[in-house]
């Protein structure tokens, strides 16, 4: 849900500390994080925050002043390893009170993915898990200047990397500084994301951006919202996705604005459809987060399963794939009134429309979405519709970290209005809704993750027997879309072919299924006819 306060002239000056910090002087006793058994306290959360932050401190320059061009990051980086654990959410708070910019690690990553993430980000401290000590060691050989590191602790068995700090030791032994750093809403939040280029790309957002941007909070005073906080006891909400992507981060920020309570499944490896209800009952849950379909299907197969379900389940929010109307129906049959919001949008744009159940006709464009024309450039919105790129103005992202080139591309004036220009394709017609017609050809997205076609391509074409291959997505009951190989080859085995793709990337990436043609369909510029591609893939479910 979207935490909406009284309005003062206070907008847009402060960042996420000084909003949680004075909501914590007011509930301070209340669950700020649950897992399992752990419980703490807003108090508990913002002094053990307060302490990594000393620590990080000490180790940081932390905000460099002065002039910085879009694609520069003022604050040193800090980047979190870590799976859905109290540990990630309170290194990305220990950064911001050290005044650096965290940043998200995708714990899927093999060796080589790593490395490069590690290189293009140039973290001064990274924070990460124990079980990923084996992929880190490897990645750090092929990293110049290694951040400090610290070790989050788990029952893995791993051997942390030479050299590690641990996490809680840190946090025990942490000493004030002279002069503890002030954080602004100026400092930045660095969201990695597998965009549309392949390789992992820094999406910069102030703080005083992302809070009215991809986090939805409109907080016009710190007052305001501390008074409300107290009557907020009943919101207790749940992030069923990783936290290392935007969706279940800003929706748990979200939470915490309004003095909510944030709730993670008792797994942080695994999603279980029925450990995952059997939280949303025993914590009260109020609000839920998932990813379209690839979530909502398993849950409600659980809920269907149990004779003790959730009582106090009031939204479910959706993001990053398909939500189907089967699953919509679902909800609000086991559940009566709850409010089903399925959002539209990306880490470059932040939120651009929501569809809930009675929005037959499609998105709500938000009221700073449009539609450019890629042929004459022009703004599409209610008043001209027509299709196009989809857009998005507003409370936007400086730019990507160390890349000007696409930062300028995406992040433009047109027509008079500032807009990031998203390669999603839609159309919006004179109601001001907004029709998703897909991603460039060569993005998958696949369970709310993005993959790179020709990133899989170039792993499969590592082998000597394939002679050529095209990946594509194709439409997924399960997973929305999933990727699929068409593979020119009469000695290779789909185990072979997989393998080869899984020794290089993760695993959401490998090919559901090896399709065999005779040849792939090219242009005569060499570029695949993906209409001839999509036929030989299929459009069916599977």
């Amino acid at each position: 849900m979207t935490a909406t306060l009284d309005t003062h002239e206070e907008t847009g000056t402060f960042g996420f500390l000084a909003l949680w910090d004075a909501i914590a002087e007011v509930v301070g006793d209340r669950d700020c994080l649950v897992q399992n058994e752990k419980r703490q306290s807003w108090a508990e959360t913002r002094d053990r925050t307060k302490a990594l932050g000393w620590w990080l401190t000490a180790h940081t320059e932390g905000r460099r002043e002065g002039e910085h061009h879009p694609w520069e990051s003022p604050n040193d980086l800090v980047g979190v390893y870590v799976r859905n654990r109290p540990e990630f959410l309170e290194a990305i708070l220990g950064g911001y009170r050290a005044r650096c910019a965290p940043f998200n690690v995708n714990y899927r990553y093999k060796a080589g993915e790593l490395a490069y993430l590690l290189r293009d980000a140039a973290p001064k401290v990274l924070v990460y898990q124990q079980e990923f000590a084996p992929v880190l060691r490897e990645a750090l050989a092929e990293v110049s200047e290694p951040p400090v590191l610290v070790c989050v602790a788990d029952d893995s068995g791993a051997r942390p990397v030479a050299g590690s700090h641990d996490y809680e030791r840190v946090i025990a032994e942490a000493v004030a500084p002279a002069e503890e750093r002030v954080p602004s809403g100026d400092d930045v939040h660095i969201l990695y994301t597998g965009g549309t280029t392949g390789m992992p790309k820094g999406v910069i957002w102030r703080q005083k951006d992302a809070i009215p941007g991809p986090c939805g909070i409109q907080v016009r005073s710190i007052a305001k919202a501390v008074e409300g906080a107290p009557r907020r006891e009943w919101l207790r909400a749940l992030p069923a996705p990783p936290l290392m992507h935007g969706t279940a981060l800003w929706y748990a920020f979200n939470a915490w604005s309004s003095g909510g309570t944030v709730v993670l499944s008792d797994d942080p490896v695994h999603f279980d459809a029925a450990e995952t209800a059997e939280t949303l009952r025993r914590e009260r849950v109020s609000s839920l987060a998932i990813v379209g379909d690839v979530f909502a299907r398993p849950l409600l197969d659980a809920f269907a399963a149990s004779t003790n379900r959730p009582e106090h389940l009031r939204f479910v929010f959706s993001s990053g794939a398909v939500l189907s109307e089967r699953s919509w129906s679902g909800f609000t049959e086991l559940f009566g009134d709850v409010t089903v919001i399925n959002a539209l949008g990306s880490s470059e744009t932040g939120p651009q429309a929501n569809q809930t159940r009675g929005d037959t006709g499609g998105f709500v464009a938000g009221p700073n979405t449009c539609v450019v024309d890629e042929e004459s450039g022009e703004i599409r919105d209610a008043s001209a519709p027509g299709r196009g790129l989809l857009a998005n103005g507003g409370f936007l992202p400086r730019g990507y970290l160390g890349d000007p080139e696409r930062t300028r591309s995406v992040f433009r004036t047109i027509g008079g209005r500032y807009l990031a220009v998203s390669g999603d394709r839609a159309e919006i017609d004179d109601s001001g809704r907004i029709t998703f017609l897909g991603r460039d050809a060569t993005v998958i997205n696949t369970g709310g993750e993005k993959v790179y076609a020709e990133e899989v391509e170039s792993a499969l074409l590592s082998l000597s027997g394939l002679a050529d291959a095209l990946v594509l997505g194709r439409p997924s009951e399960r997973w929305g879309s999933e990727v699929v190989a068409l593979v020119v080859t009469d000695s290779l085995t789909d185990q072979e072919m997989r393998a080869a793709v899984a020794e290089r990337l993760a695993g959401y990436k490998v090919p559901k299924a090896f399709l065999r043609v005779e040849r792939i369909r090219r242009f005569d510029n060499g570029k695949p006819d993906y209409g001839w591609a999509r036929a030989q893939a299929g459009q069916g479910d599977s």
